[in-house]
């Protein structure tokens, strides 16, 4: 079908079937079981099909829609004790194709991250298997010839990147004005080149490829690379405007055996049949929250909102990357902004809130140039922890990860394991730092008219503070309460306050720092010392949008949720395929991942079959 169905047509249909998400990996997931015409495919969306969207389509505009409560959930975490008792805004992309359709960055974790979701318990999830899926994702466009010389980048190696995938990735038609600078003063602090990121060893400098479309400037994502060319098979059908209230269950069926799902749609509720299966594709943040409204978590929390308990899985919603000492938690990657003020005869995204200086971007942008026809991001370093901390401060953050891993239970001691590892491991990558031709304006911060501006994301990767996910409440239409619990393990901040230092550093260093006129954010009065720094770092700090874990694929008795082909425990054909599957948070970015991972779904026979699939 080429448009979404009523829920009347939606609801009266048998479908084999039903994903539960319209987004990144669930259109991936329904474009794929639906090649095959014999099986009928159903998607149940929250959000809005608007393929022709400005803010979506041109790169230029991306993250503009967050804030918006068409396009974004716009979920608050609690207040955060440990971050100046703030509550953290945490963006999610509501509409059909998800948060692809408000991220850009199309980047590859480590193969050592892949190769540990294998030491965890799941066998064949590796990078060498994985990477074999990843390229069949993507079509990557070179950079222009004139383009190549100019900075130096070599074309796509065959062996890391695809093309012919459905996903068209590329570097920017236009670079940001600092981009070598910010390469040029980032080797100058030690930082490699490096050539190509994406071949599994990624510390380094490197230029940043972008879910783009070079030829003709136009984001790809989920909607336009997945869902719209199969929409026009008549085995895949998408209501939109409709939010899944639970999950329903065969009677007396042990295991579970999931039969479909109950939904509402503009204040009226409707049941739709699933044959085959059910797959939950709502996200880091709701996934979870289904799977509690469904019966399906802790009998404690279940209990406290009238929920009857049908399977006890007390790790659902706990892999939000906090509080060590319980099985799993939900995680993200912790960042703290630094913005400069700089010469204002850089150009800069600043240009957006001046209105003439608008206008001729937007007619440059339709001869595929300026910086509306590109993501704004053009660069990225990928940091080891060496360069942050010397030998004793990095045996001071090891002992930390050795008392928690003595008092903490099987599975964590595993993943703690792994991440004490990564300190010592000069080829990994602990942090990474983002260039923004700009004031970043997610930091809260107003800039200053006609004022140029240069800001830069900094971001750790692995934190060891982790929270959870779970329902604030028996209303499918009330957001889960979500608590990160950043900064609750001490390491986190010291390590945010070292990363701070080294983009103080790195503003300071020519030729960058040659363009510097003061700044903004920390201020100069702040940053002289650790202690106001701190401060700093507790009044401003955020997450980057990359929540993941609340339904860990690990082995159960490690504090799972599913298993190695994505099934939850306890349950014959229920499955979620989100991020949140995988323990480690990965480096890069989860869009990315999302894809690969719906990527890896065929059907064969009948049956769902996971063949090699990562969610991370």
């Amino acid at each position: 079908m080429s448009v979404p169905i009523t829920p009347e047509k939606f609801a009266s249909t048998t479908f084999d079937y039903i994903i539960v998400g319209g987004g990144t990996a669930g259109l991936v997931v329904a474009a794929r079981l639906s090649e095959d015409p014999n099986v009928l495919v159903g998607v149940v969306e929250a959000g809005d099909w608007d393929p022709n969207v400005e803010a979506i389509n041109m790169p230029g505009l991306s993250g503009s829609l967050v804030g918006n409560p068409k396009y974004d959930w716009g979920f608050l975490s609690t207040p955060q004790k440990h971050a100046d008792g703030r509550p953290l805004y945490l963006p999610r992309g509501k509409a059909v194709g998800g948060t692809s359709m408000v991220s850009l960055c199309a980047t590859n974790p480590s193969a050592r991250e892949y190769d540990a979701v294998e030491a965890l318990g799941n066998l064949g999830w590796n990078w060498e298997e994985f990477l074999k899926y990843l390229k069949k994702t993507e079509t990557t466009i070179p950079l222009s010839p004139d383009n190549r010389a100019k900075y130096g980048i070599a074309g796509p190696d065959p062996k890391w990147h695809g093309d012919s995938g459905p996903l068209v990735k590329g570097y920017p038609n236009r670079f940001a004005t600092l981009h070598s600078p910010f390469m040029t003063s980032l080797e100058k602090l030690g930082m490699p080149n490096n050539a190509d990121p994406d071949n599994g060893h990624n510390v380094g400098v490197a230029p940043l490829y972008g879910n783009v479309d070079p030829r003709t400037s136009n984001r790809t994502y989920s909607g336009n690379a997945y869902y719209e060319p199969a929409s026009l098979r008549e085995n895949l059908l998408l209501v939109t405007g409709s939010v899944v209230s639970r999950v329903t269950f065969q009677l007396g069926a042990a295991p579970l055996v999931a039969n479909g799902v109950e939904f509402t749609n503009a204040g009226k509720s409707y049941s739709v049949t699933a044959s085959k299966g059910v797959i939950l594709c709502a996200g880091s943040f709701q996934s979870p929250q289904l799977l509690e409204l469904s019966g399906i978590g802790d009998e404690k929390i279940l209990s406290k909102h009238g929920i009857k308990t049908l399977l006890n899985l007390p790790s659902v919603g706990e892999n939000l990357r906090e509080y060590l000492l319980k099985p799993s938690s939900y995680g993200d990657h912790i960042y703290v902004t630094l913005i400069q003020q700089i010469d204002s005869k850089v150009e800069t995204v600043d240009f957006a809130q001046e209105p003439e200086e608008n206008a001729w971007q937007r007619e440059l942008y339709k001869s595929n140039e300026g910086y509306l026809s590109s993501a704004v991001a053009s660069a990225i370093a990928l940091l080891p922890p060496y360069v942050l901390a010397d030998d004793r401060k990095l045996q001071d953050w090891k002992r930390v990860c050795e008392e928690l891993i003595r008092e903490a239970p099987a599975g964590i001691k595993k993943q703690l394991e792994l991440q004490k590892q990564w300190l010592d491991d000069p080829s990994a990558a602990e942090a990474e730092v983002i260039p923004y031709p700009g004031f970043f304006l997610p930091s809260g911060m107003t800039p200053e008219p006609k004022k140029r501006y240069s800001s830069l994301v900094s971001v750790m990767l692995h934190p060891l503070s982790r929270g959870s996910v779970h329902i604030a409440s028996a209303d499918p239409h009330a957001p889960p309460a979500i608590d990160p619990n950043v900064l609750s393990n001490p390491v986190d901040l010291e390590f945010l306050l070292a990363l701070l230092k080294f983009g103080l550093k790195l503003y300071q260093t020519a030729p960058l720092g040659d363009v510097v006129l003061r700044p903004v954010a920390p201020t100069a009065e702040e940053a002289v010392s650790d202690e106001s720094l701190i401060a700093y770092i507790k009044k401003n700090c955020n997450l980057l949008f990359h929540p993941v874990g609340t339904a860990s694929m690990l082995p159960r008795e490690d504090g799972g949720v599913v298993d190695p082909e994505l099934k939850v425990y306890g349950t014959a054909n229920l499955r979620v395929v989100r991020p949140d599957t995988r323990y480690q948070i990965p480096p890069m970015s989860k869009l990315t991942k999302c894809f690969r991972s719906g990527r890896c779904l065929n059907h064969s026979n009948g049956m769902l079959s996971i063949v090699w699939t990562l969610c991370g």
